[in-house]
Formats: C-alpha cells, structure tokens, sequence
C-alpha cells in the first residue's frame, strides 16, 4: 500500500489546491541535494581512500567489502540526513500541503471542500515549523546512538552486515513518523500520542518510511519526492490511521 500511496502523492501535486505549495520546497530540495550530494561523495571517496591505502595487500579483500558497506551506509545516511534538512526548511510548506490533502474529498478529484473556520495559512505555517523542531528533539539524538551502535557493529565479525539493517529499520521508522506527523499536527494529535499509537502499527508505518527512503536513490524522483511523500502519508493518515483518534 505505501509504495501506491507515494504514487498517489505524485498525481496529487498538481491538484489544483496543492500544486502552488510544492514549487518553493522544489527549489530547496535541489539544492540541497545537488550542494550536500556533491560534499559528501567528495568526503566520502577521500576517506575510503585513506583507509584502503592503510591496509597492507593481503587485506584488499577487506578493503573492497568495507567499501560497499561504508557506501551502502553512507547512502542511507545521507538519504535520511537530506531529507530531515529539507524537512526543517520546507516544513511551512508541507504542513500547508498536509492540511489541504486532509480537506480534499474522498474521491480526491473535485475541489477541496473548505471548511467553516479555516486556519490562517501563517499559523498553520509556523505550527509546523515549531513541530519539526519538536520532532528533531526526538530523532537526533536517537540517530547519533543508532549511528555509533551500527559504526561498532560494523566492526564486529560477523556481525558487520548488521549494521546497515540497523541503521535502515531505524530509518524507515524515523521518515514514517516524519510523513505522518503533518497530518497528526494539522489535527492537534500530540506528538507523543502519535509515536505511540505507530508503535501499535509499527510494520504498516514502516512500509511508508522504508519505501520513501528506497525511492530516494532514484534521480530526479527525489527532487519531488519530500512533497509527494507528505501527500502519501496524509493519505494514510486519513485511511488507517484518523480513526484511532476519533
């Protein structure tokens, strides 16, 4: 289901009540992609080279297996790294986006039906703003232990293909929360409320976060993709999820 939301999100883009939402973050996200993809993969080959010309010949073996690790890690890393900046910086816009798509009707067709006494678009703006800064309060120091958890693992035989497993599970979680906490605020369900009622549906929110974090690494997609997935998730939220807090 995620992966048929996320395409659902795509089409809804250009609805007429979201599509001048989404060009702004557009902006953002390529340059941020662009600038910081160009930094890191300049980083990232200075070290591995480093690293593998310290190792005598009879490891090259090693070197090789560490590079595919250290780069299938620094992806993912760089994935989830993107996405929360470009999340902080266009996060008025998507809490704009978030509550539109919750206003749309079910057929998601015609107009948006408007309700009585609408939010000013500034509030619902800076309340999502002041939402993302709560949501980084959680997920960074959680990541930083995560990140040093898989950096040990990484280093333990046997066990070094673990850590990209941790540190992916631990993204798919963090991005679903991302995506469905827009529609969450736009509702006034608490933060916290919502981390625990996930943890009751955790696999069905992963499915979202894990298939936004695949969908990333592929050009140009990605671009759009941040906007597309607030869609996605909104759309969740109002299937499976609204409910709960009814």
């Amino acid at each position: 289901m995620p992966p048929v939301l996320i395409v659902r999100g795509l089409r809804l883009l250009w609805h007429p009540d979201v599509r001048w939402l989404v060009f702004m973050p557009l902006l953002i996200n390529a340059s941020l992609f662009f600038g910081l993809g160009m930094a890191a993969v300049s980083l990232l080959d200075d070290w591995l080279n480093q690293m593998i010309a310290s190792l005598p010949s009879w490891l090259e073996w090693l070197a090789t297996l560490a590079w595919f690790l250290f780069a299938g890690l620094a992806a993912v890393v760089f994935a989830f790294g993107f996405t929360i900046l470009a999340h902080l910086i266009g996060s008025p816009f998507y809490g704009l986006i978030a509550e539109r798509v919750l206003n749309l009707p079910s057929d998601l067709v015609e107009v948006a039906e408007k309700p009585e006494n609408p939010e000013p678009a500034l509030s619902i703006a800076w309340h999502s703003l002041l939402r993302q800064l709560h949501f980084l309060k959680y997920v960074l120091p959680r990541s930083m232990g995560i990140g040093l958890l898989a950096f040990v693992v990484g280093f333990v035989p046997l066990l070094s293909f673990l850590a990209p497993v941790i540190v992916t599970a631990w993204t798919g979680w963090a991005l679903a929360l991302q995506y469905l906490d827009y529609p969450a605020e736009a509702q006034n369900v608490s933060f916290d409320r919502l981390r625990r009622r996930m943890s009751h549906r955790r696999m069905q929110a992963m499915g979202l976060g894990l298939s936004a974090l695949l969908l990333s690494a592929v050009p140009v997609l990605n671009l759009i993709l941040v906007p597309a997935t607030v869609v996605a998730g909104t759309l969740l939220w109002r299937q499976e999820f609204r409910s709960d807090f009814a």
